[in-house]
C-alpha cells in the first residue's frame, strides 16, 4: 500500500565493506551502490529480509560492479539485487536526465489473458495521432517502453483482426495520474430505484473530502458499485468511504515498521496489536506520518461512526489486476468491515507501504518502510485480494465496449 511519499536525505552513510582484493567498479558506481545498499539495510520494513541475507546479497552484487559501464547497466544490476527480496515498492530509479529510465507511449494497457490490450490512449500523444485504438493488441509488447522521443515499431492487431505496423514517438504521459482521481454518478433505472457509481483512480490527500461530497449525493440510491480496478494506490484516504459502510469505529488495518518490528523481535500477534491507541480520521500523508511516528513505528487505524450517515442500500466493490497497493487495501477493508461482494479479478498483490528516498547525483529508491497487517495480526504484505466473484474479460469486451464486471455489478446490487 502506497501510503507516503517522504522525502529522506541520507548523508554520511557508511560504506559496505568488501574484500581488498575486489577490483574498482566501474566509474563512481562504487559509492552509489554502498549507498542503496545501506538505505535498504536500515530502513527496510521487515528487519529479517523475509529471510534472506542481505549482507550476502550485497557482496554478491557488489562483485559484480564492473559491469555497469553507464546509468543503464547500473540500474540492472542494482535492481537486480533489490529483486532477491521479493517484495513490491522495491526499486531503484535512475536520473531522469540521463535516459536509462524508458517511457511509454502515451497509451494505457493492460495485461488481458495472454495479450497486452490498449484501454486507452492519451488525447494529444503521439500514439493517437498514429492511430493507435482502444482495443488494439500489441504483439510486439517489449516495445512499449524506450528512450523519451525515441521512435518505436509496435506491431498491432485490432478490433477487426487486421495487422498494422505503427511507429510511435517515446512519450511521457503516466505523470501528473488521470484527474479528477475520484468521480461519481447516479443512475435512475427504474421507478423509485436508483444505483450510485463511484469510480476512485487513486485514494490520496483530498480524496476523503471526496468521498463525502460522492455519499452525500448518493445517499438516496438503493445500490452502489465501487469500482477500483484502475486504483493504483495512495495512502489511508479510502478509510473515510469504508466508514461509510462499517457501522461502529472498528480496527481496520495496522502499518508496522522496522522501529516496531526490530525490538519485537517476532512477528506481531492480535495482542500486540490491541494495545496500540486507535487511528481516526487519518487521512492525509502527513497524518498518516505523523501517526506511525507517534506509535514509535506502529498504528493501527480505525474506520469512523458515521451514525445517521451510514449507507443503507447494497454495495459491491470491482477490482482487476490492474487494483494495487492502498486500492488492494480499500478492496481488503471493504470486505472484512462492510460485508461488500468483491467481484471481477484478484489484484495485483502490491501491497506494502513505501517512501520515496532521494539519493547521490538525482537517482531514487522506493522502498517499504510498513508491512500491512489485519488487526488479528494477518500479513497482507504482497498478497493478491481474490474477489468473491471471480469474472474474465477478454480483447474482444474492450474492442466492444463491453463490461461484464459493471454488469455482474448491477445484477448483484439490484437482486433482492
Amino acid at each position: 500500500m502506497t501510503l507516503r511519499t517522504l522525502a529522506i536525505t541520507f548523508a554520511g552513510l557508511a560504506i559496505l565493506c568488501s574484500p581488498a582484493r575486489a577490483a574498482e567498479p566501474s566509474r563512481a558506481y562504487g559509492a552509489l551502490f554502498d549507498e542503496v545498499w545501506k538505505v535498504v539495510d536500515e530502513r527496510f520494513y521487515d528487519p529479517g529480509f523475509h529471510g534472506r541475507n542481505w549482507t550476502a546479497i550485497g557482496a554478491r552484487y557488489r562483485a559484480r560492479l564492473g559491469e555497469a559501464q553507464d546509468d543503464a547497466g547500473f540500474a540492472r544490476l542494482a535492481n537486480g539485487m533489490l529483486d532477491e527480496l521479493d517484495v513490491s515498492h522495491l526499486y531503484l530509479t535512475p536520473p531522469a536526465a540521463s535516459g536509462a529510465r524508458g517511457v511509454g507511449i502515451g497509451a494505457l494497457t493492460e495485461r488481458i489473458g495472454k495479450d497486452e490490450v490498449v484501454v486507452g490512449v492519451v488525447p494529444l500523444s503521439d500514439a493517437q495521432r498514429q492511430g493507435l485504438r482502444v482495443g488494439d493488441r500489441i504483439a510486439n509488447p517489449e516495445g512499449l517502453r524506450g528512450g523519451l522521443g525515441q521512435p518505436t515499431t509496435l506491431q498491432v492487431v485490432g478490433c477487426d483482426g487486421a495487422r498494422r505496423t505503427l511507429v510511435i514517438r517515446h512519450e511521457s504521459a503516466a505523470w501528473p495520474l488521470r484527474h479528477p482521481g475520484f468521480e461519481w454518478r447516479r443512475i435512475t433505472v427504474r421507478p423509485g430505484v436508483k444505483l450510485g457509481y463511484i469510480r476512485a483512480d487513486r485514494f490520496d490527500d483530498g480524496a476523503a473530502a471526496l468521498a463525502d461530497q460522492a455519499m452525500a449525493d448518493l445517499a438516496d440510491t438503493q445500490g452502489l458499485v465501487i469500482d477500483v480496478r484502475s486504483n493504483t494506490g495512495g495512502n489511508m484516504s479510502g478509510l473515510r468511504l469504508v466508514s461509510y459502510f462499517s457501522g461502529e469505529s472498528r480496527p481496520a488495518v495496522a502499518l508496522l515498521g522496522r522501529s516496531y518490528l526490530a525490538p519485537l523481535g517476532r512477528p506481531a500477534t492480535a495482542a500486540d496489536l490491541a494495545r496500540l491507541p486507535p487511528v481516526r480520521g487519518a487521512y492525509t500523508t502527513e497524518a498518516v506520518v505523523g501517526a506511525i511516528k507517534a506509535g514509535q513505528g506502529a498504528a493501527v487505524f480505525h474506520s469512523e461512526d458515521l451514525g445517521a450517515k451510514r449507507y443503507k442500500g447494497s454495495v459491491v466493490v470491482v477490482t482487476s489486476t490492474e487494483t494495487a497497493s492502498a486500492g488492494e487495501g480499500f478492496a481488503i477493508m471493504m470486505r472484512e468491515l462492510a460485508g461488500a461482494k468483491l467481484i471481477g479479478r484478484p489484484t495485483a498483490g502490491y501491497l506494502l507501504s513505501s517512501d520515496v528516498i532521494p539519493l547521490t547525483g538525482g537517482w531514487r529508491l522506493t522502498l517499504p518502510v510498513d508491512g500491512v497487517w489485519a488487526p488479528d495480526g494477518r500479513d497482507y504484505a504482497d498478497k493478491p485480494v481474490q474477489p468473491d466473484v471471480h469474472l474474465t474479460r477478454t480483447a474482444a469486451d474492450v474492442c466492444r465496449a463491453n463490461d461484464p464486471d459493471l454488469a455482474k455489478a448491477v445484477e448483484l446490487v439490484t437482486t433482492p
